[in-house]
């Protein structure tokens, strides 16, 4: 069953929003890891030629177009008695860790193609069971800290343990120098940093709570929603600050 919610006038502990941030953390981690080494991974160890590896980042990032609404729904409209986000932390957790692991491989694929198929197929797991998780995870804060400062004070703690989550990506290549620096130190530098992404979802399902005054019928179709959505003037300018500064980011 679902914990007990506490009161909504009540704080969250410091221990609370540390170990909720732990989700950030991870997910961070595999964003940082792909963007530092994993195009670098691809060419220099797993053989892929520069084209065919950045086509691997780019056909996971226009399919998490599509997944990262569709979860959202999936989450929305998810009535099960443990509760509509949750269960999803558990659910997202050992897949996201797998599929992490299996990016620092490198199978006796001979063809480009089939090299290609192969890490393209990983990085879109990897992407979709991130969705899973973080999706849930995100529309969760406002559930649980339902005031302002609460809510800033709860992201802070998830920026804060985000940005350690770059420091653990970077951690991964001193690791793998230490193991060797070869095609297997990779790979086992990725298994460890994979038992790392699951472990901190267990402590997030374990703090976390929904409140059922949320769980709320969703009324408007997919299509509806999307149209309210981008009619919002200020979602409209806050997506164009974001895109343009993501855009500033993976180019470098």
């Amino acid at each position: 069953m679902a914990p007990i919610p506490p009161d909504p006038s009540s704080r969250l502990t410091p221990g609370t929003k540390t170990l909720f941030g732990l989700g950030d953390h991870t997910v961070n981690l595999v964003l940082s890891a792909a963007s530092f080494f994993y195009l670098y991974f691809l060419t220099e160890y797993a053989g892929l030629r520069p084209a065919l590896a950045g086509l691997v980042l780019w056909v996971a990032r226009a399919v998490d177009a599509f997944t990262d609404p569709a979860m959202g729904r999936i989450s929305d409209l998810t009535r099960w008695r443990w509760g509509r986000r949750r269960p999803y932390f558990l659910l997202g957790a050992l897949p996201f860790g797998i599929c992490f692991a299996l990016m620092w491989t490198t199978p006796a694929l001979e063809s480009q193609a089939a090299r290609f198929v192969y890490y393209a197929a990983i990085y879109i797991g990897v992407s979709c069971s991130m969705t899973v998780l973080s999706v849930p995870y995100l529309a969760l804060i406002p559930e649980m800290a339902t005031d302002y400062d609460e809510r800033t004070s709860l992201n802070t703690y998830r920026a804060a343990l985000a940005v350690l989550g770059t420091f653990a990506a970077v951690g991964m290549k001193t690791l793998s120098d230490a193991l060797g620096g070869d095609a297997d130190a990779w790979w086992q530098a990725g298994l460890v940093a994979s038992v790392w992404l699951v472990l901190p979802w267990i402590a997030v399902h374990r703090v976390s709570f929904e409140r059922p005054e949320f769980r709320r019928e969703v009324a408007l179709r997919f299509s509806e929603g999307a149209r309210l959505l981008v009619a919002h003037r200020a979602y409209r300018s806050l997506c164009g600050l974001y895109i343009l500064g993501r855009i500033a980011m993976d180019l470098i």
